[in-house]
């Protein structure tokens, strides 16, 4: 059997856990819907981490009779929308769709499509949000890229209101500037800084680089490093575990020594949206950490749809000094997950 092209294309968007919810439909079913959705696309620019963007979506009928919608269709867990399953559009109609993204607490483009299955057989529409998760002080690209063998380049770092600020340090060592020297030359609102992963073995690298700034509202920015053992292969036992942390470092920014700061993490259910989720992945039954830097206390948690919120409480040594990469670990009813918490000890 043969796909039109726009199914096919909406196939791979989708992927196969959203696709197997829509109908088949055979290549003659496949005509244009009366249904349109406006907008078909909303861009929310800048957003800042951590937030929920929500934003309606009218799905107008502009047939002579009426179009049942049989599924609403997230391609993202952090999207959640209306419950428009098996209600009517009448003829000349409309119906609002609101959904939300939910913003990830580090920088770079965030998507989602929402795919409308419609009865009789006519292709899914898409309604599609995108935005640009934007910190005060913001990379570009916002990753290291280390795949296929490559081990050096550059970021630059700008500050989004124009403000001048320094840049002072890279995983809590000296950064090395490719345009500028900061034994002569002034502060100013944008620095290209050098990345150099060649000491680094195969294997053995972090998922994050954390760059430390001298600004109040962003002193530490987080850095996805993309390799091929920072992905699936950084984290093995997803699929046993039935559980994931989507973003695996917690930025606590500047604490003092002895003090103590409650923080959050997510944590994910591994199982395609629809499908039987793995029992106990989400009980949380302990947090705790055995880097000498800090130490860790599991406050609580709460579910979330198909997400976990685990709070847990991080207190610093007093002997704690500058950068510190503090590997903590979340243990469930159905094994042990790892996340990290970025910090810089300051007097």
């Amino acid at each position: 059997m043969r796909f039109a092209p726009a199914i096919l294309t909406t196939v791979l968007a989708l992927g196969s856990a959203a696709w197997s919810q829509a109908p088949a439909a055979a290549p003659s079913a496949a005509a244009a819907s009366p249904v349109v959705i406006e907008p078909a696309e909303h861009d929310l620019g800048r957003i800042p981490p951590g937030s929920s963007q929500v934003r309606t979506f009218k799905l107008r009928n502009t047939g002579s009779a009426p179009v049942k919608i049989v599924s609403a269709i997230p391609s993202c867990k952090c999207t959640t929308l209306s419950d428009l399953a098996g209600k009517e559009i009448p003829a000349g109609g409309e119906i609002e769709l609101q959904a939300s993204l939910d913003a990830p607490r580090t920088p770079g483009m965030k998507d989602a499509k929402v795919f409308v299955n419609l009865e009789g057989g006519a292709r899914p529409l898409v309604a599609k949000l995108h935005g640009d998760v934007t910190l005060p002080v913001q990379p570009s690209p916002p990753f290291v890229d280390a795949l296929k063998g490559n081990r050096t380049g550059t970021i630059e770092f700008a500050s989004t209101d124009g403000k001048p600020f320094r840049v002072l340090a890279v995983d809590g060592a000296a950064p090395q500037f490719a345009d500028f020297d900061p034994t002569k030359d002034a502060p100013r609102s944008h620095y290209l800084v050098r990345w150099d992963f060649t000491m680094v073995p195969d294997g053995k690298f972090r998922q994050w680089m954390v760059v430390e700034t001298d600004r109040a509202d962003c002193a530490l920015v987080p850095i996805r490093i993309r390799n091929e053992s920072t992905g699936a292969r950084f984290d093995p036992d997803v699929d046993r575990r039935g559980s994931f942390v989507p973003e695996s470092i917690v930025v606590a920014g500047r604490m003092k020594p002895g003090e103590a700061k409650d923080l959050e993490i997510e944590l994910e259910s591994s199982a395609p949206r629809g499908k039987q989720q793995t029992p106990y992945w989400d009980r949380v039954l302990k947090a705790q950490c055995v880097a000498p830097e800090a130490h860790v206390q599991l406050l609580d948690s709460r579910r979330v749809g198909d997400r976990a919120m685990v709070r847990f409480r991080m207190t610093l040594s007093t002997k704690a000094q500058g950068f510190a990469y503090v590997p903590v670990t979340i243990e469930t009813g159905t094994g042990v997950v790892r996340c990290f918490v970025a910090v810089v000890a300051t007097p």
